[in-house]
């Protein structure tokens, strides 16, 4: 028996959307997209509020200060993002650059050359991170605990080091905070570098693909091959760098190793890293989400300034951003099925995932 088809009928063609319907569409749907829109708002908003109030604010000085300002959390926050991909967390990476840039500052005044000085101190602010990844992979420990921890050590090695007063260098660095690339300041041009080295990583190599696999669900990427605890630690490792390159800049900057001066910088990369998209879960994020996070963080900083609010209030609106950066992250969560509850949300992301009996 044989089936004859008639070749001359019409195929039946699903119906074609409107170009701008799809494209809206699309957008909508997009998780990046849903992030980037209202970051670039508050950013666009917040710089048109603070030029109606101050004729400063657009001046090419000012925002040259603003580029320059950003530069130490932006390397902080490509670092801390690197880390929560994976789920992890470090809670010292502002004691780190602090401890750095002391290290830096007595080797100087040793005789140390500067080359040495540099080496050096961006070595030892990866070897401390080194040391923690190595300590949570061997040992299973939180590094939000660890890290906790290790932050009072290192602020407490950073006074005994300094006697609790400035170590001046004078101008010895001066050129890595006063130099200019086309009219844009050298530190923010570091920043930029991070920032593409860190989307080459997290987009296009097999370190990226493997964090991702971390951070979404440790237990199967290491069933699947993915080496957990050689991810972790290179993860951990890069991060140190640029701790270490955020301790130079705040030496060149101050002229000083002053233990009070990244004080508070990891909590502002934290917020930056999760107001760009990141989950404290691990999982989701993305350099340009980081870009934008520290962006709207440097901007309500410079805007504050020049309406001459009180630096008190600057870290009330900060911390604020930070408490409806997590709570919105966890709400989003929930919506999509991964947590039950906001309080289930924070458990698991402060008390870690269960795990296989075998390490990974």
């Amino acid at each position: 028996m044989s089936v004859t088809i008639d070749e001359r009928a019409p195929m039946e063609v699903p119906p074609r959307q409107h170009p701008v319907r799809a494209v809206t569409e699309r957008l909508r749907r997009s998780e990046n997209t849903r992030t980037y829109i209202p970051l670039l708002l508050a950013i666009l908003g917040l710089s048109a509020y603070a030029t109606s109030q101050s004729d400063l604010y657009l001046t090419e000085r000012n925002l040259q200060v603003l580029l320059n300002s950003i530069a130490v959390l932006g390397l902080l926050t490509v670092g801390m993002t690197l880390l929560l991909v994976a789920g992890q967390l470090d809670l010292s990476v502002g004691a780190n650059a602090t401890l750095a840039s002391i290290i830096g500052a007595k080797l100087i005044t040793s005789g140390s050359s500067d080359g040495v000085a540099i080496l050096l101190m961006v070595l030892a602010a990866a070897a401390i991170s080194a040391a923690v990844a190595v300590i949570v992979v061997l040992t299973r420990v939180q590094p939000f605990i660890l890290t906790l921890g290790l932050l009072s050590v290192l602020q407490s090695i950073s006074l005994l080091e300094t006697g609790q007063r400035p170590v001046p260098i004078g101008s010895r660095l001066q050129g890595f905070d006063t130099a200019e690339f086309l009219s844009i300041p050298v530190p923010f041009w570091m920043f930029i570098g991070a920032l593409v080295v860190g989307s080459i990583i997290l987009q296009f190599s097999r370190l990226g693909r493997s964090a991702y696999a971390v951070g979404s669900n440790d237990e199967a990427a290491f069933m699947s091959g993915v080496p957990v605890r050689w991810v972790k630690i290179t993860l951990f490792t890069l991060s140190g760098l640029l701790c270490g390159a955020g301790g130079l800049l705040l030496l060149a900057r101050l002229g000083a190793g002053d233990a009070s001066s990244g004080q508070g910088l990891e909590l502002d990369a934290i917020a930056a890293a999760v107001i760009g998209g990141c989950s404290l879960l691990g999982g989701r994020g993305s350099m340009f989400g980081a870009f934008l996070g520290v962006l709207l963080l440097g901007v309500i900083q410079n805007s504050l300034t020049l309406l001459d609010v009180s630096s008190f209030y600057q870290r009330m609106v900060l911390g604020g951003l930070l408490m409806f950066a997590v709570t919105a992250t966890a709400v989003a969560e929930i919506r999509r099925g991964s947590a039950e509850s906001i309080g289930d949300y924070f458990r698991r992301a402060f008390s870690g995932r269960r795990r296989a009996a075998s390490p990974p």
